[in-house]
């Protein structure tokens, strides 16, 4: 195998372009804004240590507008920061920061409640608006100011700025701003191809745990990864390309990675290319189980099937020219010849379960149950016959699992011991 080792705004010539802050929704607009074009070839507008003057006032004149609202803050936007910076660059950092916020509250309930005192006073007492406010205020216990600034709170231009969740210097944004307009690059993807070397397992896990419809090959001592990129699907590609980009920070754990990605841009089809030691924020270290569904599960299977070894992630399966790589081992604690494997399916597609169950068959395997998320079809078509194939949402049902395999599920919460069945599981012929 061989190894693949600008936001448009109007500028005036008297000072610089003014700062942008892009909304939260808009990774495609801040992709296009931060990069060159090398040929065919996309090269990121990375921020390094040459940025982190700009990046210290963008991140203190953010702080001065925490509680107030937002279009105060937008209003300030259009105007230059105290430092020079590239307007780009500036946009991507500036929605990274925006992603670093709190969780904002729900104002809609509080506001809607305050309207209809307001307007239901202003009816019943027509008066002054201070009167009518002053009224309000002393009914709900506040004070005129609160009243007023809660009437329309719930218009997004009107809620506050929040805080950042923690502390941001210059040299964590900058990264972190990095990995965002990667992000926002791979979200414009068809195709992306990984190579991996070294601690590739937990790259492989997270791909498959976000339900990436991700193809496995395996080299020497390369391990790539052919995923389908959110714009080779008909459904859920928003969702989808959050899904991939989630992956990006994983990389970096690695002993040596290279990413090739076909980004579709208003220039035309171009290629995005990643390799080892590019500045992009790490993830944590990789942890046993990355998700509550996979851990819920084998919680839940354990406890459903006391006679049977539930195993995480089991040595991956040599197929012809690539890897499969089961999330579970189930096994009999009598009769270890009695074995299933089983595998949670995100994003899928009927081609790509196709080609799943042909790699299981290049090496014999038919004790296979496919949990399949049933909220996350992109495309149409029929599952190919003689899968094993286990229907959820948000929840794998142990029960179905086992009924799967043709064991009797007994709930142990049901005092009489009465075996529950579940219509969720099926072998489709």
């Amino acid at each position: 195998m061989g190894g693949l080792l600008e936001l448009h705004a109007c500028s005036r010539r008297s000072s610089p372009p003014p700062l942008t802050l892009p909304s939260r929704t808009a990774p495609n607009n801040r992709a296009r804004c931060s990069y060159r074009l090398k040929g065919d070839e996309i090269v990121p507008a990375f921020l390094g240590e040459q940025d982190h003057p700009w990046l210290r006032a963008l991140i203190d004149e953010r702080e001065r507008f925490v509680g107030r609202p937002r279009h105060e803050l937008s209003t300030r936007s259009k105007e230059p920061l105290s430092v020079v910076s590239p307007p780009r660059k500036r946009a991507v950092a500036a929605h990274t920061l925006e992603t670093l916020a709190r969780p904002e509250g729900k104002p809609g309930l509080a506001a809607r409640r305050i309207r209809a005192e307001v307007f239901g006073a202003a009816v019943a007492t027509p008066g002054l608006r201070d009167a009518v406010l002053g009224e309000v205020a002393g009914r709900l216990r506040t004070t005129v100011t609160a009243i007023d600034e809660g009437l329309f709170a719930d218009l997004p231009e009107l809620r506050p700025v929040p805080p950042l969740r923690q502390a941001v210097s210059p040299v964590d944004l900058a990264p972190r701003a990095n990995l965002s307009l990667v992000q926002g690059l791979l979200a414009r993807a068809d195709r992306v191809t990984i190579d991996v070397i070294g601690n590739a397992v937990p790259i492989v896990r997270r791909a498959k745990l976000r339900g990436l419809i991700v193809n496995v090959a395996h080299a020497d001592e390369t391990t790539r990864m052919t995923i389908s990129g959110p714009l080779a699907l008909f459904h859920h590609s928003r969702l989808y390309g959050r899904a991939l980009g989630s992956i990006v920070p994983l990389l970096a754990w690695s002993t040596r990675f290279a990413l090739e990605a076909r980004c579709h841009l208003d220039e035309g089809d171009k290629m995005l290319r990643l390799v080892s030691g590019d500045p992009i924020f790490p993830s944590d270290v990789p942890v046993a189980f990355d998700s509550a569904l996979e851990e819920r599960f084998a919680r839940d299977l354990r406890r459903a099937a006391p006679m049977w070894d539930v195993i995480r992630d089991p040595l991956p399966l040599v197929t012809d020219g690539g890897l499969a790589f089961p999330d579970f081992a189930l096994i009999h604690r009598e009769n270890s010849s009695r074995r299933w494997l089983i595998e949670l399916v995100g994003f899928w597609t009927p081609e790509y379960i196709a080609r799943k169950l042909a790699a299981y068959n290049t090496v014999g395997i038919s004790n296979l149950v496919l949990c399949i998320d049933e909220r996350h079809r992109c495309a149409d078509g029929e599952l190919p016959q003689g899968v094993r194939v286990v229907w959820f949402r948000k929840r794998v049902d142990p029960a179905a699992v086992l009924e799967a395999i043709g064991e009797t599920f007994v709930d142990q919460e049901v005092a009489t011991g009465s075996t529950r069945m579940r219509p969720s599981a099926e072998r489709i012929s």
